[in-house]
């Protein structure tokens, strides 16, 4: 365990005094299970939060809340996914892949997105690759296209011209990707699981380093499998932005059903940058939170 996340599991052990507003057995977290990212989100939402907050591992019993919980933040699509009152609010995050539809619920439905914003995210592509204009982004997640007009829109104001790719089967997406030669200077895979697995990681890196072009990706650990780079939200920034969520709604207040972290991590691949013709500068360097060879 790094030092890093040996410190975030430690803050999780601390004795927080309840923040002003909220009682001390108001809110709840459930994680898909109980160690790793999971835990790391949870430990800096518990920091951020500012009270002792009891967790419940989905991985191993359904989780029976008391009587006195009113919020629940959930770490994790197994989590999100269980049954909770439909009077509870609940705060979701490292879901991608699970939506909660909040037709039929009393309590507030709020959803941590795993990027820091269209906008954000565009923005860091550009500052990458200047010469960007023609984005190709490859989805198979069913809720997708409903993000896919935002999508063009932060494109636009960014002079990026945006091409989404609805893929139906991972075996379309050699033909999808040879199609696009020519009309993209590179490619975006968002958080998707529909769409990640070994075998398509393989096929965007070996068209991107055959071809010269540039594989975008939303996590670290696609930027180790070959993507040129990530930019995406740490998760001590989403148990951050899950905790923010979790007090106003608390409060009384209503937050947006979407929430994007404030704040990207970079990470880098110099291998795959090589690859495709990029060179990345010392600045870009200096913001990476990760590099691989």
């Amino acid at each position: 365990m790094n030092f890093k996340l040996l410190c975030c599991a430690s803050a999780a052990l601390l004795p927080f005094a309840p923040p002003a507003g909220a009682a001390a057995d108001s809110a709840a977290a459930v994680l898909s299970s109980g160690g790793g990212a999971y835990m790391e989100a949870f430990s800096a939402f518990q920091a951020a939060y500012g009270a002792s907050v009891k967790y419940y591992d989905a991985s191993k019993e359904r989780p029976e809340l008391p009587a006195g919980v009113k919020t629940v933040v959930a770490f994790g699509a197994k989590a999100a996914s269980q049954a909770y009152p439909a009077g509870m609010n609940v705060v979701y995050c490292m879901a991608p892949g699970f939506f909660l539809n909040p037709k039929g619920r009393e309590g507030r439905t709020v959803k941590i997105s795993m990027i820091p914003g269209f906008g954000n995210t565009l923005a860091k592509f550009k500052e990458i690759q200047p010469s960007l204009k023609r984005l190709r982004v490859f989805w198979l997640l069913p809720d997708f296209a409903a993000d896919a007009e935002e999508l063009r829109a932060a494109g636009a104001a960014r002079g990026i011209e945006i091409s989404t790719v609805k893929v139906e089967a991972i075996a379309e997406l050699p033909g999808l990707l040879r199609r696009g030669l020519g009309e993209m200077d590179a490619f975006w895979l968002p958080p998707d699981p529909f769409l990640i697995s070994p075998e398509s990681l393989m096929m965007l890196r070996e068209f991107s380093w055959g071809n010269s072009i540039p594989f975008y990706a939303s996590t670290k650990g696609i930027a180790r499998e070959g993507a040129a780079a990530a930019v995406g939200a740490s998760f001590a920034e989403i148990g951050a932005a899950a905790a923010a969520a979790a007090k106003s709604l608390q409060a009384g207040e209503t937050p947006a059903a979407t929430i994007y972290p404030g704040k990207e991590e970079l990470t880098l691949n110099a291998t795959a940058a090589k690859k495709c013709g990029l060179e990345f500068t010392p600045e870009i360097l200096r913001e990476a939170s990760y590099l691989f060879p």
